[in-house]
């Protein structure tokens, strides 16, 4: 019976004095900032799937072939201005990147060239939605 009343009557005496509040009430005690240490800890914004090419390609600068070049998305502004976002950067037309040049971009792909050879990357469109019960 002892051993179950002095556990007890401490924590009473700790509730009395506040010192456990702040963690019930889910507060941070005075004086505790958060810090969060991202030091060799992997980036959530990059995907697993490219991660070894993201390695390998730092910038678009380092671009070498097309298939260095991954098209993530395409944004049309009020007053006809566009970007799109390739490998994780967003770009517009004529911007230029070591041998790396934006032509034009459109709605659904971009025209660029790497080294004077000319391609388009196209938004791989989006699948049929399925309809249960057609």
């Amino acid at each position: 019976m002892r051993k179950i009343i002095i556990p007890i009557i401490i924590a009473l005496y700790l509730i009395a004095k506040g010192l456990s509040a702040p963690y019930a009430y889910g507060e941070k005690p005075a004086g505790v900032a958060f810090e969060y240490e991202s030091s060799g800890k992997r980036d959530p914004f990059i995907s697993l799937i490219w991660q070894e090419k993201a390695k390998k390609i730092s910038g678009l600068e380092d671009i070498t072939s097309i298939e260095d070049i991954r098209l993530e998305g395409i944004a049309m502004g009020a007053g006809g201005k566009k970007a799109a976002i390739l490998n994780g950067r967003m770009v517009k037309d004529n911007d230029l990147f070591g041998v790396l040049r934006i032509k034009n971009i459109s709605q659904s792909t971009v025209q660029l060239s790497i080294e004077g050879k000319d391609y388009t990357l196209e938004l791989p469109k989006p699948e049929e939605e399925n309809r249960i019960g057609e």
